[in-house]
This record gives structure tokens, C-alpha cells and sequence, in this order.
């Protein structure tokens, strides 16, 4: 896993499936509960269910990988940090 910074954010920018390992890892522990197209409902026990567009091969962008962590899954965004390092 390669990881950019772009910009003013402290984010990488990662390919989706890398993300999706991110999440389906610990702390985390996402798993799959739905696919549908390229969407993909992840669920938790500790964390709210996320709505994830998945396309494999496609480079997210660093407000994105933030948006997801932060927004979507509730991490501060030392938290985020620390979970993709």
C-alpha cells in the first residue's frame, strides 16, 4: 500500500480495496452485510453501519479517506490517522 498526501490534507490517498481492508480490520471490524451494484452496507458491532461505493482499483482521495473515517465511521481524526498507519 502506497500512501500520497495531496494538499492541505494529512490523509493519504488509497485505492478503495485498501481502504475496505482498513475497515474490515481491528479496531474497526467492519464486515460486508450487503452488496448491491458497487455499494457495499459494511456493519459493525461497536461503530454506525457505512454506506461504502466500492470500486476496487479506484485511487480515493485523502478528503475522502477522511470523510469516511471521520464522518462516516466517528473517528476523530487522530484516531483515523493512527487506524491507516
Amino acid at each position: 500500500m502506497v500512501f500520497h498526501t495531496t494538499g492541505m490534507s494529512n490523509f493519504p490517498t488509497m485505492k478503495a480495496r485498501d481502504l475496505l481492508n482498513i475497515l474490515s480490520r481491528k479496531p474497526l471490524n467492519y464486515r460486508i452485510m450487503r452488496i448491491r451494484g458497487s455499494h457495499r452496507t459494511l456493519i459493525s458491532p461497536d461503530r454506525p453501519k457505512i454506506l461504502y461505493s466500492y470500486h476496487g482499483s479506484e485511487e480515493l482521495s485523502g478528503h475522502m479517506v477522511r470523510k469516511i473515517l471521520v464522518n462516516g465511521v466517528g473517528l476523530n481524526e487522530s484516531e483515523a490517522l493512527e487506524v491507516i498507519r
